[in-house]
């Protein structure tokens, strides 16, 4: 109620509101009671993340809450690395320039404390180097330009088809002037669709593990789960927020 009282919340509905399990947890987790929220195995995402933003709140210096995948690969097909982050998978469905290179900052902030390996950051396109003259390549183009300005020391390439961005031959080719070496650990994708459907293919025909999503940019951890999630999924999900306290 104290949370919300100034958007015209009286206690009745407040009470009303914290019967819903999900914001039960956000309020735990506001007032100190919890240090941390795995929700979402029976709740839409974006009640999930409108909950957090209402009781949460971002974190000082975050102007946007993005997700990734931390993509675990078996014996069989780690021929780019045993992990891996794709971002933004499930949060944001056409970023801007600025708002990608916020979605690529958080990543690489994340991917720092959960990779083994210092992160190697790609920041895909259906284009590599400016190759093909479209908005969509120029916003990516611009959203690397910001995050390299910010992460000066950052290992950052983009615009980059995927392939250039873990393969060193097919860069030779298409970006020869690029000091990158594949293969990348950390994959940005340019929208919604393209990394809601990327991961689900590598998952789907890789076996991989896709632990996620996992939220950035709030003030408290909080992870959504999928509604379709097994049981390793949340218990891995468990683990990675553990690990955010």
């Amino acid at each position: 109620y104290e949370r919300r009282k100034h958007k015209g919340i009286d206690l009745k509905k407040a009470l009303e509101l914290v019967s819903n399990p999900s914001v039960f947890a956000m309020v735990a987790l506001y007032r100190g009671d919890v240090d941390g929220v795995v929700t979402g195995a029976i709740t839409p995402s974006q009640e999930v993340l409108s909950n957090a933003l209402r009781i949460i709140g971002v974190s000082k210096g975050s102007k946007l809450v993005s997700s990734l995948f931390l993509m675990v690969f078996d014996q069989n097909h780690q021929m780019y690395g045993e992990d891996m982050i794709f971002s933004d998978c499930a949060m944001n469905i056409d970023p801007s320039s600025e708002e990608l290179a916020e979605i690529a900052h958080s990543a690489y902030k994340t991917a720092q404390s959960l990779l083994e390996s210092e992160p190697k950051m790609a920041m895909l396109s259906f284009s590599t180097n400016q190759s093909a003259n479209h908005a969509q390549v120029d916003k990516v183009r611009l959203a690397t330009d910001i995050l390299k300005s910010r992460l000066v020391s950052a290992d950052i390439v983009g615009n980059i088809q995927l392939d250039a961005a873990l393969d060193k031959d097919v860069l030779k080719i298409k970006y020869p002037e690029t000091s990158f070496v594949p293969p990348a650990n950390v994959l940005i994708f340019p929208n919604l669709d393209s990394a809601n459907i990327g991961y689900k293919l590598v998952q789907r025909f890789s076996g991989a593990k896709a632990i996620g999503p996992i939220l950035q940019g709030l003030a408290k951890p909080v992870n959504d789960l999928s509604r379709g999630c097994s049981v390793d999924e949340i218990i891995n999900t468990v683990v990675i927020t553990a690990n955010q306290c």
